[in-house]
């Protein structure tokens, strides 16, 4: 079988489009090391003004489709500018949440890449969820997060910071949320990857 090409989108530069809803509410998405970056504004309500569109992988935008609605021409655009920079190598990142505290399921997750947000989502779920799963740039990189779990009569919030250092290749982080022996709840962090790595440090993780 043919090993899948890893791409390194790391290096494209910089690029800005812009479409419009209607006159007053438009969309923007910016191209960066690490994926896409969608910024709404909209003032066709009182409350209105900037917003964030959400974050997505390049992959997730060529195998999958644009995570904002927007015109063809734009999107054929996008996707020709992204292969025509991208080059053969680089690193993928995997990073997934698991948590395995009886009666609690996560409702709601804040991820950030290096201070941007990459993940604002509230969701239903038990076991685990992938938080990110994409190229990245090699190199240190830092994870912030919030997971909130959550039952009928409990709530409980995690919240912490995670430094990596990525390597050429394939990489994989695991967080996850237990309860030790003193029924403490804490978040450890595991990895596994096709090179060796700096081991990821737990900056601060709080409940």
């Amino acid at each position: 079988m043919k090993n899948k090409t890893i791409w390194d989108y790391s290096q494209i530069p910089e690029r800005v489009w812009k479409w419009f809803f209607v006159d007053d509410h438009w969309m923007e998405v910016v191209l960066g090391e690490s994926g896409l970056q969608y910024i709404g504004t909209d003032w066709t309500c009182q409350s209105g003004g900037g917003y964030s569109g959400g974050f997505q992988t390049y992959e997730g935008f060529l195998n999958k489709h644009p995570l904002q609605k927007m015109p063809r021409k734009i999107a054929k655009e996008v996707r020709d500018y992204i292969k025509e920079h991208r080059v053969e190598g680089g690193s993928t990142l995997q990073l997934v949440y698991v948590h395995e505290i009886e009666g609690l399921q996560l409702s709601e997750v804040f991820v950030n890449l290096d201070d941007k947000p990459i993940l604002i989502k509230r969701v239903r779920k038990k076991g685990k969820m992938t938080i990110y799963d994409g190229s990245i740039k090699t190199g240190k990189h830092q994870f912030s997060f919030v997971f909130v779990l959550q039952s009928e009569s409990v709530m409980e919030k995690i919240d912490g910071k995670v430094s990596i250092t990525v390597q050429e290749g394939a990489n994989s982080v695991v967080l996850k949320t237990t309860t030790n022996d003193k029924g403490k709840i804490v978040t450890e962090v595991g990895t596994s990857c096709a090179k060796t790595w700096t081991n990821p440090d737990i900056v601060e993780t709080n409940t």
